[in-house]
């Protein structure tokens, strides 16, 4: 083809690509999702990535859950955040009587034999089952990067239905230095070789479980 034809095409292209641009958005009309529409999105979502849950009618019954997951698997040390930044309240106390013990995330003394990490989601988004974890002091990334397993702790009221509703809510709820800081996970860690072969948990954890926990 001609140099003279191809730019002929681009300049008659162009014109219908301009009005395309300009043209006005439309306005989303579409109602608010229900609580239980946006878990039952999520957890969709969620399970076709590959990630495992348990859901609890309240933080009591997560919070025995928890205790009875770990010493079935006879657990006795995890990387965590401080007991008091997780949504599920009494944990610490739970974990003393049960001679648990947390951890503190610490990059200059790092344990490579806690096989379990433990954080909180601060937020989750419904239409691709991805979680969101915002550090701070006592809230660290590294209990969702180093252990094979991650277990979280997900109070449903945190569930968004996508992207745009949970930016709207944490600007007009004024935590945008938590937006810049937010870290978004959408499943296990998962690689893919040179043939295209997915292998878990290579640069981060191979199982994600999560405790859903209504009320709170």
């Amino acid at each position: 083809m001609s140099r003279e034809r191809i730019l002929n095409r681009l300049n008659t292209a162009l014109p219908a690509a301009r009005l395309k641009q300009s043209a006005p958005e439309k306005e989303d009309t579409s109602e608010p999702l229900s609580e239980h529409e946006r878990v039952r999105r999520f957890l969709a979502a969620w399970t076709s990535l590959g990630g495992t849950y348990d859901e609890f009618v309240n933080e009591i019954s997560a919070r025995l859950a928890i205790l009875l997951y770990l010493q079935e698997h006879d657990i006795h040390e995890l990387l965590s955040w401080d007991a008091d930044q997780l949504a599920v309240s009494g944990l610490g106390e739970a974990f003393a009587d049960a001679r648990i013990e947390i951890t503190t995330p610490d990059r200059r003394s790092l344990n490579p034999n806690i096989l379990l990490g433990l954080t909180s989601a601060d937020a989750a988004l419904a239409d691709t089952g991805s979680l969101i974890l915002v550090p701070s002091a006592g809230h660290s990334w590294l209990p969702a990067l180093l252990p094979i397993r991650h277990f979280v702790i997900l109070p449903v009221s945190r569930i968004y239905g996508d992207l745009k509703a949970w930016r709207e809510q944490w600007q007009k709820d004024g935590r945008l230095h938590d937006l810049a800081l937010s870290t978004i996970v959408t499943g296990p860690s998962c690689s893919d070789d040179i043939e295209l072969h997915p292998h878990y948990g290579m640069f981060g954890p191979r199982l994600l479980h999560l405790f859903l926990v209504w009320g709170l």
